[in-house]
């Protein structure tokens, strides 16, 4: 055990690594090695790993999320004589596509007149779209979309610029297509591509400016706002391009309480968004996750999500130093969590009933995800792990399957403006290999 904390203290002894949060633990949670390991610290997208090992314990692994397209009157004459709803269950990864198939079903059932409006519930989940901790320089791009429970191609609308002859105007697509996005200004073919797309922050109209290299195609994706009323405004239009009529508008409101279910949407398993989530570091399913947590204690807020996560870690015996939950992604900078609360979870986690799934759902370093990149020698395909990077943060947390002592777990956390530095990555790197060797 000594000649592993002098191993690890060499390694982990450069730069701002010296001035870092480290906790590594046994299968049993026992500290192996530690250093600032109590302190809480801003965790980036490490903090994923509690919002994704708390809602497979408590929505479980096979769980998924519907999203429904209702009536109250019988459409068997070809007439829903009244509204139709589009009812949002919190899937973070409803598409478009997905939606379209839906508003197929509504004609095949044989539907050809609504006479009321679209009404879209998104009442599952309560609070601001967009969370007020973010940095509002982040907010104009699709890593930063908000959060509703009825929520469209991850809270984004998709931009496909089609270049022609330089110098003339290049084209925009918005898809998909429908009355609720707005576009202004133009945007140039050129040599090469300079582009800025900026949103009214009230409204979805958008403004292009700049120039786009010819030749090639590219799209765009930024977030939306006004998520439920986008997503109704979409079906409205499908639903008109399939030859339905819809006679009103679109409004938000509640679904009927015994509804006839038009179309029946299931996500995949949590267990694959929950892998998707930690191998793609996708900010949108973390907020998700965290208000379907919240909506588990009645209200879908990220305040009862948080109330979830914390009274996970106390029955499951982690400790919570300092611990501050403002979001479900770690992008918010003022999220707080100690490397021993991270280290000792997965421990606790590995060891659940869920534990075989929690391990497969991590990328495993060097190979795959945002952690591919990452040099391991002895660690190639033993570390599975979670790595977290905002300013002047850079996390990772994760498994190291050692050769002789099994499986232990461990929590890194640099808060320095040197986090980006290579040395603190090569020394991370050097540090799992060392763990692997164990």
């Amino acid at each position: 055990m000594r000649a592993l904390q002098a191993q690890l203290r060499g390694t982990l002894g450069a730069s701002a690594l010296a001035t870092s949060g480290i906790a590594v633990v046994d299968a049993g949670g026992r500290p192996l090695f530690e250093r600032r390991a109590e302190v809480a610290m801003t965790p980036a997208s490490t903090f994923k790993l509690l919002v994704g090992t708390t809602a497979l314990d408590v929505l479980h692994p096979g769980f998924r999320f519907e999203t429904t397209i209702e009536s109250v009157d019988d459409p068997s004459d070809g007439v829903v004589d009244g509204n139709l709803y589009l009812v949002g269950g919190g899937d973070p990864t409803l598409t478009s596509d997905d939606l379209r198939g839906g508003t197929s079903a509504v004609r095949r059932a044989g539907v050809r007149t609504i006479t009321g409006g679209i009404v879209a519930d998104a009442t599952l989940f309560s609070g601001p779209e967009v969370n007020r901790a973010w940095d509002p320089d982040d907010l104009q791009y699709g890593y930063a979309a908000g959060t509703s429970a009825l929520s469209l191609d991850q809270g984004t609308v998709e931009f496909h610029l089609v270049p022609r002859a330089v110098g003339a105007p290049a084209l925009v697509e918005v898809r998909p297509r429908s009355d609720a996005v707005q576009i202004a200004g133009a945007v140039t073919t050129a040599y090469t591509t300079l582009l800025s797309i900026t949103r009214d922050p009230e409204r979805n109209r958008f403004v292009f400016d700049g120039r786009i290299e010819a030749g090639a195609e590219q799209s765009f994706w930024r977030p939306v706002t006004t998520m439920p009323l986008y997503a109704g405004e979409v079906a409205r239009s499908m639903l008109r391009r399939r030859g339905v009529a819809v006679d009103g508008s679109v409004r938000t409101g509640v679904a009927p309480l015994v509804p006839r279910v038009l179309w029946r949407h299931r996500s995949e398993s949590l267990r694959a968004i929950v892998r998707r989530m930690w191998l793609e570091s996708n900010n949108h399913f973390a907020e998700q996750l965290l208000r379907m947590l919240g909506a588990t204690r009645g209200a879908g807020t990220e305040a009862n999500g948080a109330l979830v996560e914390s009274a996970e870690l106390k029955r499951d015996g982690v400790p919570a130093y300092g611990l501050r939950v403002v979001d479900g992604s770690g992008l918010a900078p003022a999220d707080r969590v100690a490397p021993l609360t991270l280290a000792t979870l997965l421990a606790r986690a590995a060891r659940g009933p869920d534990g075989p799934v929690i391990v497969d759902c991590l990328p495993r370093v060097g190979i795959e995800g945002t952690v591919r990149r990452r040099r391991l020698t002895d660690g190639l395909g033993r570390v599975r792990a979670k790595s977290g990077h905002i300013e002047d943060v850079n996390s990772l947390a994760g498994y190291v399957q050692t050769r002789r002592h099994g499986r232990v777990a461990f929590a890194i956390i640099v808060n320095d403006r040197r986090a980006d530095d290579g040395p603190v990555d090569d020394g991370i790197d050097r540090a799992l290999d060392v763990l692997a060797r164990f």
